[in-house]
């Protein structure tokens, strides 16, 4: 007897007689596209890792992430298609022959859930069948705004941490909320929101706070992630901020396929002579009220 597809088996609760559920062509393999957007050091050009992102069927209404999430979330299949996305991205990486370290997306919601009743038994299984150590892969933990209860996140990433992964908290922004979860998770990479990018150029005050959450970074022993970096003088202010890493389209498109290089392009701003700054700086406390990042920030970015 063939073995069941997938699909069929994760959406066996969907009943015959309706039309197919959007996520019923998400989740076939043929339709279910797993791509590799490159992270980039900033200080020697290597590529750190990549991230893996989903996409569903090209033109449908789930071709971007957040849509089939959210088709998942709206079938109650989130946990099993996020488990199935991290399968995916596993399989297709190119282990062992790709450097650097893969970072899968999982939502706070379904790692708190992975924890329980043995926690991540089955996250372990996927690592166990892909044959890849827990030390090459980055858990990126997203929509943690959504969860209540942040204490479970904190057990939940102790545990995780015991299969040997990094913990990479995703979506930061400039805000109290943001820093007192970075402060208390104390993830080793934080990814911060993309729209800290957005119209950088035009605002300087982006730029003092980007050198502030760098400090900060390196204060708390973190690596620093900026995103959607879309070009030349955007991946200037952000190296001279000092960040650590920066991924986006002008370093390099996700593509089904991981690179071993950084394109030339991006290769020729990093080659640029610059001053880069004092690592020793210290930005003082900022969690405490009042600190120099609030004092920065202001209102603007609050969650």
């Amino acid at each position: 007897m063939p073995e069941k597809s997938l699909a069929q088996r994760l959406l066996k609760r969907w009943p015959v007689k309706k039309s197919p559920h959007p996520l019923q062509a998400v989740l076939d393999a043929s339709t279910m596209e797993m791509l590799y957007q490159p992270i980039i050091s900033l200080q020697s050009g290597a590529i750190e890792g990549h991230e893996a992102i989903v996409r569903g069927a090209k033109d449908s209404e789930t071709e971007t992430s957040p849509a089939v999430l959210d088709s998942a979330e709206a079938a109650q299949l989130r946990i099993e298609l996020e488990l199935a996305c991290a399968g995916r991205a596993l399989q297709g990486w190119g282990h062992p022959q790709t450097d650097g370290r893969l970072y899968i997306n999982l939502s706070a919601q379904t790692l708190v859930a992975l924890s329980e009743p043995k926690p991540f038994q089955r996250l372990e299984g996927l690592l166990l069948a892909h044959r890849i150590p827990g030390k090459r892969v980055v858990i990126e933990v997203s929509q943690h705004r959504k969860l209540k209860d942040v204490s479970s996140l904190e057990r939940t990433i102790t545990a995780l941490q015991g299969l040997g992964c990094a913990i990479a908290l995703d979506d930061v922004k400039a805000s109290q909320r943001s820093l007192d979860l970075w402060l208390k998770l104390k993830p080793s990479v934080v990814k911060l929101d993309g729209r800290m990018t957005l119209g950088l150029q035009e605002d300087p005050v982006k730029a003092k706070v980007l050198r502030t959450l760098s400090n900060l970074a390196f204060k708390t022993g973190a690596s620093l992630v900026v995103k959607a970096v879309e070009d030349a003088d955007e991946l200037r202010i952000v190296r001279d901020a000092g960040v650590h890493l920066a991924q986006g389209n002008f370093l390099g498109f996700p593509a089904p396929a991981v690179v071993d290089t950084l394109n030339l392009r991006a290769r020729n701003v990093l080659a640029e002579k610059w001053s880069p700054p004092e690592p020793t700086s210290q930005p003082g406390d900022l969690g405490a009220p009042n600190s120099g990042l609030q004092r920065l920030v202001g209102m603007r970015w609050f969650d």
